[in-house]
């Protein structure tokens, strides 16, 4: 199973992936299908359930925001 970190932008996206990829985090940045309003241009990076928290905060620590988490 795979959640989407939602993050906005792409390039915000493309930063994300980075901080995931230095720390071993694989990932893959997704477009949103039919974002909602909050889903700023509605881009995620998906990762998998193990690795959820762990991304969740590496990209928060980045000082990232992080617009929501969505289970895929």
């Amino acid at each position: 199973m795979n959640f989407y970190i939602k993050i906005g932008s792409i390039t915000n996206a493309q930063r994300a992936r980075g901080v995931l990829q230095k720390n071993s985090i694989k990932c893959v940045i997704k477009r949103i299908e039919n974002p909602q309003p909050g889903d700023g241009f509605g881009y995620a990076v998906s990762v998998s359930d193990n690795d959820v928290n762990s991304a969740v905060n590496y990209i928060e620590k980045s000082g990232m925001r992080i617009l929501g988490v969505d289970e895929n």
